[in-house]
This record gives structure tokens, sequence and C-alpha cells, in this order.
């Protein structure tokens, strides 16, 4: 069994997705970096106090990106989990934010500042109080993380044998369940056209594996299966193996350490630029870069 890790989207505008996760949401700002892929990007992540595995989700920053176009296989938007009894809290907070919201009795529905399609679904958990981050949204109303992921794609039953073959479980009503109320569900396919990635595009989501042995172990497993594995890397804050599913989305298995204190102090994550071991050597390049942006980590 496993459960989320982190998901990473696409946005076109850091400020604007930095003020909506942090000065709405109420997450914090635990890692303040670059794309390792390509150090002229924007990383950003946000998530609880600590950057808990499960409460992190990602952006790309990419400038001048254009609107995405949804195709017949990609992956959905954000679900969070917020606890019970903190419904009434959220619906007022968003809608005095301006944002525009849909409400059921268990779920609020909004887009953020990417268009990125956003739930906040209520569940029986709370943040422990050392996962609280310290700002205006109470402890007891705080969002505790990812909760499920949709994947819109054309052929369920590839699907289905992809994620039983590299996970074990056997999914319920094209759904699987996974650890801490977690659920990676199957939906019909919004459209049959072919995606083009743009603002709000989930680029990719992460599962949690208990220890890095576990790594070359599935790319084993997704080899003799058939599956493309595109690269085993060390991220720093967690190392992480990435392969391709059936309809070609991006599926990333990635460990829970050591974490995102590898390079800062616990009480100042996400207050500077923050840079694993291997690229430290590039971090006065990686400013001077982004000083010619506008950008000097602390905004």
């Amino acid at each position: 069994m496993t459960r989320l890790h982190h998901v990473s989207l696409l946005t076109g505008d850091a400020p604007a997705t930095i003020q909506f996760y942090t000065k709405v949401l109420g997450l914090r700002l635990v890692k303040n970096t670059v794309n390792q892929e390509n150090i002229h990007v924007r990383h950003l992540f946000f998530g609880d106090y600590q950057g808990t595995p499960g409460s992190v989700v990602t952006f790309f920053a990419i400038d001048r990106l254009w609107h995405r176009y949804d195709g017949q296989n990609q992956l959905g938007g954000i679900d969070l989990a917020i606890p019970t009894g903190s419904l009434a809290f959220w619906e007022q907070r968003l809608r005095m934010a301006g944002c525009v919201v849909t409400a059921t009795l268990t779920s609020l529905t909004l887009v953020d500042p990417a268009d990125t399609p956003v739930r906040l679904l209520v569940t029986d958990q709370t943040l422990p109080t050392q996962l609280v981050v310290p700002n205006d949204v109470p402890g007891e109303n705080q969002i505790t993380g990812l909760i499920n992921v949709d994947l819109p794609v054309a052929d369920h039953e590839a699907e289905k044998t992809f994620f039983q073959t590299m996970l074990g479980v056997t999914p319920e009503n094209n759904q699987f369940k996974l650890e801490a109320g977690n659920t990676l569900t199957l939906k019909p396919s919004l459209t049959d056209s072919i995606k083009r990635f743009g603002r709000g595009s989930m680029d990719h989501f992460a599962l949690t594996v208990d220890h890095e042995e576990a790594l070359p172990r599935l790319g084993t497993i997704a080899a003799q299966h058939g599956y493309e594995v595109e690269e085993f890397a060390d991220r720093g804050w967690f190392k992480s193996l990435y392969v391709r599913d059936p309809a070609d989305n991006r599926i990333e298995f990635a460990t829970k350490e050591p974490g995102f204190a590898l390079d800062e102090p616990l009480a100042h994550l996400g207050e500077g630029l923050g840079l694993p071991p291997k690229f430290e050597a590039q971090r006065q390049a990686i400013e001077t870069y982004f000083k010619t942006k506008g950008v000097d980590f602390h905004d």
C-alpha cells in the first residue's frame, strides 16, 4: 500500500500562485526553488508546516504560459482534504477572497489563478499540532493534505492493469483505495482531443514509497510489463522513479526522506532560494539569472 506524495502542475504567474496557496488556502511555501531539469524555471512547493509527503502541491512557474487544452488522456485537478466542521469556514473564506465556489454538503469546488480545478473535500482528519501552519487559518480548520487524484483516460482497463501491477492494489468501482484515505479515481475522458499543456495542467503526481530500495524494484516491475521507465532521479529532498502509464501520463514514485529541511532550517523553509546539495554550486548563477527577471526568491 502507498499514499499520495505530491502533485505537480504548471502556472504562468508565480506571485498569484504564491498568494493564493499561502494567503487564501493557508498552506506554507516550504520550498522556493528551481526546476532541476531547467534551472531557468521556478519550482514552488506548498504544504503543511513541515512539507510532509502527502500534503505537498507544487508548481512549475513558466513565463508566458498559454492556456491549456484538455485531452482524451490526462490528470485531473487538485483534491485537498479539510476537517469535518470546517466547510462553512472555508466557503466564507473563499468567497471573501473573490473565488467562485460551488458548494455541496461535503465539498467545495473552485479554480485557482491558473484555472486549475480545486476541490476541498471533508474528511475526519485534522492536522497534528506540529504540522499546523502559523497563519490566520485556525489549526482545526487547516487543509490536511491531498486526498484524491482523478485520471480522465480513454482506456480504463489498461489503466487499471497498470496501477494494479505497480501498486498491488485491486480497484473497486474504478477507484484505487490507498493509505490515509487517499484514492486514485478513473474518470471518463473529458474530450476526444489531444491534450496540450498550459496553465493549470498537471505535469505529474507522485506516490510515496517507504524505502529507497523500492524504487529499483518498481522500475524492474514496470520494465518487465512493457511500461516506459523514464528515469531515476535524486531530487535531494527525496529520491524518485518516473514511469509512463498507458495513457502517457507521468507517474512518480518518491521516498519520504530526507525531507525539505535538508538544506534549510525547518523554521525558515521557503524564505529564500532552496537548493539541494548538488545544485549549490549553481546558486550564484541561478540568483543572477532570476535577478534579471525581477525575482529575488523572497517574494
